[in-house]
Protein backbone atom coordinates (compact mmCIF):
# COMPACT_ATOMS: atom_id res chain seq x y z
CA UNK A 1 0.00 0.00 0.00
CA UNK A 2 2.60 2.52 0.72
CA UNK A 3 4.95 1.28 -1.67
CA UNK A 4 1.54 2.21 -4.32
CA UNK A 5 1.03 5.47 -2.59
CA UNK A 6 4.48 6.44 -2.81
CA UNK A 7 4.93 5.74 -6.46
CA UNK A 8 1.66 7.25 -7.77
CA UNK A 9 2.38 10.38 -6.18
CA UNK A 10 6.17 10.60 -7.13
CA UNK A 11 5.00 9.86 -10.85
CA UNK A 12 2.16 12.54 -10.37
CA UNK A 13 4.96 14.96 -9.37
CA UNK A 14 7.56 14.34 -12.15
CA UNK A 15 5.07 14.89 -14.80
CA UNK A 16 3.60 18.22 -12.92
CA UNK A 17 7.23 19.30 -13.27
CA UNK A 18 8.47 18.41 -16.49
CA UNK A 19 5.32 20.73 -17.70
CA UNK A 20 5.88 23.55 -14.87
CA UNK A 21 10.17 23.32 -14.86
CA UNK A 22 9.72 23.24 -19.03
CA UNK A 23 7.35 26.12 -19.11
CA UNK A 24 9.48 28.45 -16.71
CA UNK A 25 13.35 27.59 -17.19
CA UNK A 26 13.03 25.99 -20.68
CA UNK A 27 12.42 22.82 -22.73
CA UNK A 28 16.05 21.89 -21.74
CA UNK A 29 15.12 21.93 -17.85
CA UNK A 30 12.25 19.76 -18.22
CA UNK A 31 13.62 16.82 -20.26
CA UNK A 32 16.12 16.32 -17.14
CA UNK A 33 12.45 15.79 -14.92
CA UNK A 34 11.42 13.13 -17.50
CA UNK A 35 14.47 10.95 -16.52
CA UNK A 36 12.63 10.14 -13.15
CA UNK A 37 8.87 9.35 -14.82
CA UNK A 38 9.39 5.32 -14.94
CA UNK A 39 11.45 4.53 -12.07
CA UNK A 40 8.66 4.87 -9.09
CA UNK A 41 6.34 3.72 -11.37
CA UNK A 42 8.00 0.22 -12.16
CA UNK A 43 9.10 0.20 -8.02
CA UNK A 44 6.00 0.73 -6.87
CA UNK A 45 4.44 -2.17 -8.49
CA UNK A 46 7.52 -4.13 -7.73
CA UNK A 47 7.83 -3.43 -4.48
CA UNK A 48 4.01 -3.82 -3.34
CA UNK A 49 4.46 -7.56 -5.05
CA UNK A 50 7.62 -8.34 -3.56
CA UNK A 51 8.49 -6.46 -0.05
CA UNK A 52 11.16 -8.48 0.86
CA UNK A 53 12.86 -7.94 -2.60
CA UNK A 54 15.32 -4.94 -3.24
CA UNK A 55 14.90 -4.31 -6.66
CA UNK A 56 11.37 -2.64 -6.27
CA UNK A 57 12.73 -0.21 -2.99
CA UNK A 58 16.09 0.72 -5.03
CA UNK A 59 13.74 1.52 -8.03
CA UNK A 60 11.37 3.43 -5.88
CA UNK A 61 14.05 5.21 -4.15
CA UNK A 62 15.53 6.46 -7.37
CA UNK A 63 12.16 7.72 -8.36
CA UNK A 64 11.58 9.89 -5.03
CA UNK A 65 15.36 11.28 -4.63
CA UNK A 66 15.78 11.88 -8.79
CA UNK A 67 12.48 13.63 -8.40
CA UNK A 68 13.18 15.64 -5.06
CA UNK A 69 16.25 16.76 -6.47
CA UNK A 70 14.57 18.19 -9.50
CA UNK A 71 12.45 19.81 -6.98
CA UNK A 72 15.74 21.81 -5.63
CA UNK A 73 16.92 22.62 -8.85
CA UNK A 74 13.57 24.15 -9.65
CA UNK A 75 14.06 26.10 -6.66
CA UNK A 76 14.43 29.76 -7.23
CA UNK A 77 14.56 32.18 -4.24
CA UNK A 78 15.80 35.84 -4.11
CA UNK A 79 19.31 36.86 -5.45
CA UNK A 80 20.26 36.49 -1.55
CA UNK A 81 20.58 33.22 -0.13
CA UNK A 82 19.74 32.72 3.42
CA UNK A 83 20.95 30.00 5.18
CA UNK A 84 17.48 27.46 4.61
CA UNK A 85 17.46 28.63 1.26
CA UNK A 86 21.08 27.71 0.24
CA UNK A 87 20.19 23.94 2.37
CA UNK A 88 17.31 23.32 -0.24
CA UNK A 89 19.42 24.57 -3.02
CA UNK A 90 22.35 22.28 -2.41
CA UNK A 91 20.11 19.37 -2.09
CA UNK A 92 19.90 19.38 -5.60
CA UNK A 93 23.45 18.30 -6.19
CA UNK A 94 23.26 16.32 -3.15
CA UNK A 95 20.46 14.21 -4.38
CA UNK A 96 21.01 13.95 -8.01
CA UNK A 97 24.50 11.93 -6.70
CA UNK A 98 22.13 9.84 -4.80
CA UNK A 99 20.46 8.79 -7.66
CA UNK A 100 23.70 8.27 -9.60
CA UNK A 101 24.47 5.50 -6.72
CA UNK A 102 21.04 4.52 -6.02
CA UNK A 103 21.54 2.95 -10.04
CA UNK A 104 24.89 1.16 -9.72
CA UNK A 105 23.46 -0.80 -6.66
CA UNK A 106 20.48 -1.76 -8.93
CA UNK A 107 21.98 -3.02 -11.53
CA UNK A 108 24.54 -4.58 -9.36
CA UNK A 109 21.75 -6.44 -7.15
CA UNK A 110 19.31 -7.26 -10.44
CA UNK A 111 17.39 -9.46 -9.94
CA UNK A 112 17.64 -11.11 -6.90
CA UNK A 113 17.80 -8.19 -4.68
CA UNK A 114 21.25 -8.90 -3.38
CA UNK A 115 24.75 -8.50 -4.82
CA UNK A 116 26.47 -11.98 -4.91
CA UNK A 117 29.83 -12.57 -2.58
CA UNK A 118 33.04 -10.42 -3.78
CA UNK A 119 33.63 -7.34 -5.33
CA UNK A 120 30.18 -6.13 -5.94
CA UNK A 121 29.44 -6.17 -1.95
CA UNK A 122 32.55 -4.34 -2.01
CA UNK A 123 31.63 -1.79 -4.49
CA UNK A 124 28.44 -0.94 -2.60
CA UNK A 125 30.10 -0.71 0.71
CA UNK A 126 32.99 1.58 -0.93
CA UNK A 127 29.87 3.83 -2.74
CA UNK A 128 27.86 4.32 0.67
CA UNK A 129 31.28 5.39 2.40
CA UNK A 130 32.04 7.39 -0.64
CA UNK A 131 28.49 9.12 -0.84
CA UNK A 132 28.64 10.10 2.64
CA UNK A 133 31.71 11.68 2.49
CA UNK A 134 30.64 13.86 -0.53
CA UNK A 135 27.83 15.38 1.89
CA UNK A 136 30.18 18.00 3.13
CA UNK A 137 31.30 19.60 0.11
CA UNK A 138 28.09 19.61 -1.46
CA UNK A 139 27.12 21.90 1.24
CA UNK A 140 29.84 24.17 1.36
CA UNK A 141 30.49 25.11 -1.80
CA UNK A 142 31.42 28.79 -3.14
CA UNK A 143 28.46 28.55 -5.74
CA UNK A 144 24.93 26.54 -5.56
CA UNK A 145 23.36 25.54 -9.12
CA UNK A 146 19.91 25.63 -9.91
CA UNK A 147 17.55 26.00 -13.21
CA UNK A 148 17.32 29.96 -12.40
CA UNK A 149 21.05 30.62 -12.22
CA UNK A 150 23.90 29.61 -9.67
CA UNK A 151 23.80 31.32 -6.32
CA UNK A 152 26.67 32.48 -3.64
CA UNK A 153 26.50 30.14 -0.66
CA UNK A 154 25.74 31.44 2.19
CA UNK A 155 27.56 28.20 4.24
CA UNK A 156 30.67 28.29 1.88
CA UNK A 157 33.88 27.98 3.17
CA UNK A 158 35.94 30.43 0.48
CA UNK A 159 39.33 29.02 1.87
CA UNK A 160 38.57 25.48 0.33
CA UNK A 161 36.20 26.34 -2.48
CA UNK A 162 38.07 25.48 -4.82
CA UNK A 163 38.98 22.10 -2.73
CA UNK A 164 35.73 21.45 -2.55
CA UNK A 165 34.67 21.71 -6.25
CA UNK A 166 37.41 19.45 -6.99
CA UNK A 167 36.07 16.80 -4.49
CA UNK A 168 33.16 17.10 -6.50
CA UNK A 169 33.71 17.02 -9.82
CA UNK A 170 36.36 13.91 -8.93
CA UNK A 171 33.54 12.37 -7.35
CA UNK A 172 30.95 13.28 -10.53
CA UNK A 173 33.52 11.44 -12.96
CA UNK A 174 33.71 8.52 -10.71
CA UNK A 175 29.84 8.13 -10.29
CA UNK A 176 29.72 7.92 -13.87
CA UNK A 177 32.63 5.89 -14.49
CA UNK A 178 30.96 2.90 -11.43
CA UNK A 179 27.75 3.40 -13.26
CA UNK A 180 29.04 2.30 -16.73
CA UNK A 181 31.11 -0.74 -14.91
CA UNK A 182 27.99 -2.05 -13.82
CA UNK A 183 26.25 -1.70 -16.97
CA UNK A 184 30.09 -3.94 -18.34
CA UNK A 185 28.83 -6.37 -15.60
CA UNK A 186 25.38 -6.70 -16.60
CA UNK A 187 26.13 -7.55 -20.47
CA UNK A 188 28.73 -9.73 -19.09
CA UNK A 189 26.65 -11.56 -16.95
CA UNK A 190 24.19 -12.04 -19.30
CA UNK A 191 26.93 -13.82 -21.42
CA UNK A 192 27.11 -16.63 -18.48
CA UNK A 193 23.70 -16.81 -17.57
CA UNK A 194 21.40 -19.40 -19.06
CA UNK A 195 17.59 -20.05 -18.90
CA UNK A 196 15.45 -18.46 -17.31
CA UNK A 197 18.43 -16.15 -15.58
CA UNK A 198 19.43 -15.12 -19.08
CA UNK A 199 16.21 -14.06 -19.99
CA UNK A 200 15.99 -11.81 -16.87
CA UNK A 201 19.14 -9.90 -17.45
CA UNK A 202 19.10 -9.14 -21.12
CA UNK A 203 16.79 -6.74 -21.57
CA UNK A 204 18.37 -5.01 -18.42
CA UNK A 205 22.16 -5.61 -20.19
CA UNK A 206 21.01 -4.05 -23.11
CA UNK A 207 19.20 -1.02 -21.26
CA UNK A 208 22.20 -0.20 -18.79
CA UNK A 209 24.06 -0.11 -22.19
CA UNK A 210 22.33 2.69 -23.65
CA UNK A 211 24.34 4.71 -20.74
CA UNK A 212 27.56 4.06 -22.82
CA UNK A 213 26.12 6.55 -26.01
CA UNK A 214 23.93 9.06 -23.79
CA UNK A 215 27.50 9.78 -21.65
CA UNK A 216 28.72 10.40 -24.43
CA UNK A 217 26.05 12.41 -25.97
CA UNK A 218 26.18 14.70 -22.93
CA UNK A 219 28.83 15.16 -21.29
CA UNK A 220 29.98 17.75 -24.81
CA UNK A 221 26.48 18.78 -25.44
CA UNK A 222 25.34 19.94 -21.72
CA UNK A 223 23.83 23.40 -22.90
CA UNK A 224 21.30 21.87 -25.80
CA UNK A 225 18.03 21.97 -25.13
CA UNK A 226 18.04 17.85 -26.15
CA UNK A 227 21.24 17.04 -24.14
CA UNK A 228 18.89 15.28 -21.13
CA UNK A 229 17.20 12.99 -23.92
CA UNK A 230 19.72 10.56 -24.13
CA UNK A 231 20.04 9.64 -20.77
CA UNK A 232 15.98 10.17 -20.26
CA UNK A 233 16.15 7.31 -22.35
CA UNK A 234 18.53 5.15 -20.57
CA UNK A 235 16.95 5.85 -17.18
CA UNK A 236 13.65 5.14 -18.41
CA UNK A 237 15.10 2.29 -20.11
CA UNK A 238 16.42 0.63 -17.04
CA UNK A 239 13.36 0.97 -15.46
CA UNK A 240 11.17 -0.12 -18.22
CA UNK A 241 13.32 -3.72 -18.51
CA UNK A 242 12.73 -4.19 -15.64
CA UNK A 243 8.98 -3.79 -15.17
CA UNK A 244 9.66 -6.03 -18.98
CA UNK A 245 11.14 -8.90 -17.26
CA UNK A 246 8.80 -8.99 -14.13
CA UNK A 247 5.79 -9.10 -16.66
CA UNK A 248 7.17 -11.38 -19.48
CA UNK A 249 9.83 -14.00 -17.59
CA UNK A 250 7.36 -14.08 -14.28
CA UNK A 251 10.39 -12.17 -12.56
CA UNK A 252 7.85 -11.17 -9.57
CA UNK A 253 4.69 -13.24 -10.13
CA UNK A 254 3.17 -10.04 -11.69
CA UNK A 255 0.70 -12.55 -13.73
CA UNK A 256 -1.44 -12.56 -10.74
CA UNK A 257 -1.73 -9.08 -10.41
CA UNK A 258 -2.23 -8.37 -13.64
CA UNK A 259 -4.66 -11.06 -14.61
CA UNK A 260 -6.68 -9.86 -11.25
CA UNK A 261 -7.24 -6.38 -12.39
CA UNK A 262 -8.25 -7.49 -15.56
CA UNK A 263 -10.88 -9.86 -14.73
CA UNK A 264 -12.14 -6.85 -11.88
CA UNK A 265 -12.27 -4.51 -14.49
CA UNK A 266 -14.11 -6.76 -16.65
CA UNK A 267 -16.58 -7.67 -13.43
CA UNK A 268 -17.14 -3.89 -12.92
CA UNK A 269 -18.16 -2.72 -16.48
CA UNK A 270 -20.66 -6.13 -16.62
CA UNK A 271 -22.26 -5.44 -13.41
CA UNK A 272 -22.41 -1.71 -14.22
CA UNK A 273 -23.85 -2.52 -17.42
CA UNK A 274 -26.40 -4.98 -16.13
CA UNK A 275 -27.35 -2.53 -13.20
CA UNK A 276 -27.86 0.45 -15.54
CA UNK A 277 -29.72 -1.86 -17.95
CA UNK A 278 -32.49 -3.49 -14.90
CA UNK A 279 -32.95 0.52 -14.28
CA UNK A 280 -33.62 1.96 -17.50
CA UNK A 281 -35.80 -1.35 -18.15
CA UNK A 282 -38.01 -0.79 -14.96
CA UNK A 283 -38.38 2.56 -15.58
CA UNK A 284 -39.82 2.91 -18.88
CA UNK A 285 -41.12 -0.58 -19.71
CA UNK A 286 -42.13 -1.38 -16.25
CA UNK A 287 -44.44 0.72 -13.92
CA UNK A 288 -41.46 1.27 -11.16
CA UNK A 289 -40.08 4.40 -10.55
CA UNK A 290 -37.57 5.81 -7.99
CA UNK A 291 -35.64 3.85 -5.04
CA UNK A 292 -37.77 0.85 -6.09
CA UNK A 293 -36.13 0.20 -9.29
CA UNK A 294 -32.55 0.71 -7.31
CA UNK A 295 -32.84 -2.21 -5.28
CA UNK A 296 -33.97 -4.11 -7.63
CA UNK A 297 -31.23 -3.76 -9.65
CA UNK A 298 -28.77 -4.03 -6.85
CA UNK A 299 -30.03 -6.96 -5.62
CA UNK A 300 -29.91 -8.82 -9.25
CA UNK A 301 -26.40 -7.36 -9.78
CA UNK A 302 -25.02 -8.73 -6.51
CA UNK A 303 -26.90 -12.10 -7.54
CA UNK A 304 -24.77 -11.76 -10.84
CA UNK A 305 -21.55 -11.03 -8.99
CA UNK A 306 -19.99 -14.67 -7.92
CA UNK A 307 -21.23 -16.76 -11.55
CA UNK A 308 -19.98 -13.22 -13.17
CA UNK A 309 -16.47 -13.11 -11.14
CA UNK A 310 -15.92 -16.67 -11.44
CA UNK A 311 -16.39 -17.18 -15.41
CA UNK A 312 -14.32 -13.33 -16.71
CA UNK A 313 -10.94 -14.84 -13.97
CA UNK A 314 -11.53 -18.30 -16.07
CA UNK A 315 -11.59 -16.21 -19.06
CA UNK A 316 -8.37 -13.60 -18.00
CA UNK A 317 -6.63 -16.29 -16.12
CA UNK A 318 -6.00 -18.62 -20.22
CA UNK A 319 -4.53 -15.07 -21.28
CA UNK A 320 -2.71 -13.64 -18.45
CA UNK A 321 -2.12 -16.40 -16.29
CA UNK A 322 -1.11 -19.15 -17.89
CA UNK A 323 0.29 -21.05 -14.85
CA UNK A 324 -2.06 -21.12 -12.54
CA UNK A 325 -4.56 -21.82 -15.57
CA UNK A 326 -2.47 -24.79 -17.19
CA UNK A 327 -1.82 -26.25 -13.66
CA UNK A 328 -5.43 -26.10 -13.17
CA UNK A 329 -5.87 -28.03 -16.38
CA UNK A 330 -3.58 -30.71 -15.61
CA UNK A 331 -5.07 -31.22 -12.38
CA UNK A 332 -8.85 -31.77 -13.65
CA UNK A 333 -7.80 -33.71 -16.60
CA UNK A 334 -5.91 -36.15 -14.21
CA UNK A 335 -9.00 -36.20 -11.76
CA UNK A 336 -10.90 -36.82 -14.96
CA UNK A 337 -8.58 -39.88 -15.90
CA UNK A 338 -8.12 -41.43 -12.85
CA UNK A 339 -10.92 -43.47 -12.92
CA UNK A 340 -10.26 -44.90 -16.07
CA UNK A 341 -7.20 -46.60 -14.54
CA UNK A 342 -7.22 -50.03 -13.82
CA UNK A 343 -3.69 -50.12 -12.31
CA UNK A 344 -1.63 -48.75 -9.50
CA UNK A 345 1.47 -48.39 -11.95
CA UNK A 346 -0.92 -46.36 -14.38
CA UNK A 347 -2.31 -44.44 -11.89
CA UNK A 348 1.87 -43.96 -10.24
CA UNK A 349 2.64 -42.97 -13.62
CA UNK A 350 -0.20 -40.44 -14.27
CA UNK A 351 0.14 -38.69 -10.98
CA UNK A 352 4.03 -37.67 -11.50
CA UNK A 353 3.10 -36.53 -14.42
CA UNK A 354 0.52 -34.56 -13.23
CA UNK A 355 3.03 -33.33 -10.36
CA UNK A 356 5.62 -32.58 -12.57
CA UNK A 357 3.54 -30.51 -15.37
CA UNK A 358 2.22 -28.68 -12.33
CA UNK A 359 5.15 -28.25 -9.93
CA UNK A 360 8.00 -28.64 -12.49
CA UNK A 361 10.25 -30.34 -9.38
CA UNK A 362 13.77 -31.33 -10.15
CA UNK A 363 12.97 -34.25 -8.91
CA UNK A 364 9.83 -36.52 -8.08
CA UNK A 365 9.05 -40.26 -6.32
CA UNK A 366 6.64 -41.76 -4.40
CA UNK A 367 6.43 -43.87 -1.99
CA UNK A 368 3.19 -46.43 -0.95
CA UNK A 369 2.38 -47.15 1.97
CA UNK A 370 0.76 -51.01 2.19
CA UNK A 371 -2.21 -51.83 4.97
Amino acid sequence: MLAGVLGGVTFCVAVAMVIVTGREFGTQDGTWVALWLCPPVVGAVTAALRPRNAVGWILLAIGVVGVGSQIAYAYSPGPHLTVPEGLVVSMGNILIYGAITLFVVLILVFPSGHAARGWRRQLIKFLAVTYALILIPSLLVPKLSSDAHNYTNPLAVRELGGVFNDVIMVFTLGGIVTLLIAAGDAIRRLRHATGVQRQQLKWLAYASALFVPAFILVLPTGNLWWSALPLAVATNGVAASIGLAIVRYRLYDIDRLVSRTVSYLIVVGLLFSVYVACVLLMTTFLPLRGSVSVVIAVLIAVALFAPVRSRARSAVDKRFNRSRYDAQAVVDSFASRIGEQVTLDAITADLLAAVDQTVQPSHTSLWLRGP
